[in-house]
């Protein structure tokens, strides 16, 4: 009680020094303006399955049915600058990459629609390239994604996926998370390409580690039997059962979090 009392007031004295220090004002309103621009520019995102949302099924439907994300569902000023960042490390690396030939290094970084047309993959629709990032579409699998980029080293071509993380959680990076096994999955399932290197960066030093994830055909099927089933419950517009096996995680970044309590 004493903690909350305390927390209340401490709140009323900012407010105060909000409303009659200059430079409290405007940090107040920078970050206020900051949220409003990111909500302006934000946008539904197409009614395809996600590879980062592979986590839950409820999830995949709410997206393949194009239902509506929270209103209340609001990304704080914090999230915007860490999402921001992680996309200026990803531009960097991928510059970085890309100079490796020329400094004399046998890396490549491969053209991803160029790689797709000269491998007929005849599934996989090249939907945009802004930069080095690919977006594509698989469409059999209504599946939609960004590409980080494929690389050719030493003669073998991997698919390479950049993860950007805070300093606690990179320096007990001793693998792929969990989390990112169903991207990496679908990746592979819709560039033919089964090895994908993961690099992640440190977002307080830039330090870097990398590691290996190889898909196998047993994976493959996992991922596409969740896609089906997932179809099927959309064909009867009818809201699968909650898995029991979801994450706290998946939970808390989901954007149909009141939708799914409702249902």
């Amino acid at each position: 009680m004493a903690r909350q009392s305390l927390a209340g007031v401490m709140k009323l004295i900012n407010a105060e020094l909000g409303n009659t220090l200059p430079e409290k004002a405007f940090l107040q309103d920078l970050k206020r303006s900051i949220e409003m621009t990111d909500k302006k520019e934000s946008h539904t995102g197409s009614a395809n399955y996600k590879p980062s949302c592979m986590g839950c099924i409820r999830q995949m439907y709410y997206i393949r049915q194009g239902v509506p994300e929270d209103e209340n569902n609001n990304i704080d000023y914090q999230l915007i600058g860490i999402c921001n960042s992680g996309s200026d490390i990803h531009i960097r690396i991928q510059t970085y990459v890309s100079k490796m030939k020329e400094n004399g290094i046998d890396c490549e970084y491969v053209n991803v629609g160029e790689y797709v047309k000269s491998r007929n993959l005849e599934d996989l629709e090249v939907v945009s390239q802004n930069g080095m990032e690919t977006k594509l579409y698989h469409k059999k699998l209504h599946l939609s994604f960004l590409c980080d980029g494929i690389i050719r080293y030493k003669g073998i071509y991997y698919i390479l996926e950049l993860k950007s993380e805070g300093n606690n959680k990179f320096w007990q990076r001793q693998d792929v998370d969990p989390s990112h096994y169903n991207q990496a999955i679908c990746y592979s399932l819709s560039l033919e390409l089964d090895n994908v290197i993961f690099v992640y960066i440190c977002r307080d030093n830039l330090d870097m580690k990398a590691f290996m994830f190889t898909t196998n055909d047993d994976m493959k099927q996992n991922v596409t039997g969740l896609i089906l089933n997932c179809e099927n419950y959309v064909m009867e517009n009818k809201v699968p059962p909650k898995p029991e096996s979801v994450s706290t995680k998946t939970c808390s970044y989901c954007n149909h979090r009141e939708r799914c309590r409702g249902d």
